[in-house]
């Protein structure tokens, strides 16, 4: 179904150092893009295409309000770039491509890809249009492939695999996630923190909202939501396993009754004791463990806390040392 196991080893053996005292950066020049005319560039990919080639200064494009129909690609060599709309329900990037398995790839098919290191971006929408309700197929609003990337009050919307968390260390928070079919997935380690989660109807029932690709016990992969919001119109598993080691954690997380009952599915997993799906302190009538498959997962607070803590994606301190947000 998808691809780019191949890579999986980069981000996997990412050795973390011991956490010190890091100053946030400052920004060294600010790009605006404006469809009206009134900044540097009308597009999006122009203003990116403008920073220099392994830029290690921080480099804010900010997106004025308006609906920017493009494909928006951060290449590995465009780092420390925040790129900053007016407002999630205001700025927005949009485009309809979608996978059929051919010339088209679920890569491909997303409105916005970052393979870029050391990326923020807040207050923006990515979206991808295409109508997946009549013809379920893989359209990517978003593909997170850098390493270092945080997202702030940023919604990402679409059909079936919304967001493409791939690899890498990422943060998000304050975002709004729309999907039906495992559309948040990948191998990404990554914490969504006061995120908003929601499905949308769908002519397949049920959907998953999760599925994630961790492929070996050295894999520090896996997707941590603390402090979220599921809802929506459309019944979901909380996810399904991707790979054998898939790691996936809800913590005090507010659940609809949209969740079915198990909870989790095993799908690609051949041993449900390698898979770590687990559940703390969550609220709402779909956090009702009662039915929940027998194989979740029942963590002590030590191994808890390993996961919630922002260590878990960060020990070097460099959200930190990124450019403040507010």
């Amino acid at each position: 179904m998808r691809w780019l196991v191949l890579f999986l080893s980069v981000f996997s053996s990412i050795s973390l150092r011991a956490p010190v005292a890091i100053a946030a950066a400052s920004i060294a020049r600010t790009i605006v893009v404006d469809l009206k005319g009134g900044g540097d560039f009308k597009s999006i990919q122009q203003a990116i295409d403008s920073v220099p080639d392994n830029n290690n200064n921080w480099t804010k494009i900010h997106v004025a309000a308006g609906v920017y129909r493009e494909k928006v690609n951060v290449t590995s060599t465009k780092s420390y770039i925040v790129l900053e709309g007016d407002g999630a329900q205001t700025t927005s990037i949009e485009w309809g491509n979608y996978s059929d398995f051919s010339g088209h790839t679920t890569d491909t098919s997303a409105t916005f890809t970052s393979y870029a290191s050391n990326f923020v971006a807040k207050s923006i929408t990515f979206k991808n249009t295409y109508n997946g309700f009549a013809n379920l197929t893989p359209a990517v609003a978003a593909w997170i492939f850098g390493d270092k990337s945080a997202f702030y009050d940023c919604s990402f919307i679409g059909f079936q695999d919304t967001l493409a968390d791939m690899l890498g260390r990422h943060y998000y928070k304050g975002c709004y996630i729309e999907g039906v079919v495992d559309f948040i997935f990948g191998y990404g380690q990554s914490i969504y923190e006061r995120c908003n989660i929601s499905t949308v109807q769908s002519l397949r029932k049920p959907g998953y909202v999760t599925a994630q690709g961790r492929n070996s016990t050295s894999d520090n992969g896996g997707f941590v939501f603390k402090w979220c919001t599921i809802s929506g119109p459309q019944a979901t598993y909380l996810g399904r396993a991707w790979k054998q080691y898939s790691r996936v954690i809800f913590y005090q997380t507010c659940m609809s009754d949209i969740i079915v009952p198990e909870g989790w599915y095993i799908w690609n997993a051949k041993d449900e004791g390698l898979v770590t799906f687990a559940e703390s302190g969550c609220t709402g009538p779909g956090s009702d463990l009662s039915g929940r498959v027998k194989w979740e997962k029942q963590l002590s607070d030590d191994e808890l806390k390993k996961f919630i803590d922002i260590s878990y994606i960060d020990e070097e301190g460099w959200l930190d040392a990124q450019p403040p947000v507010d």
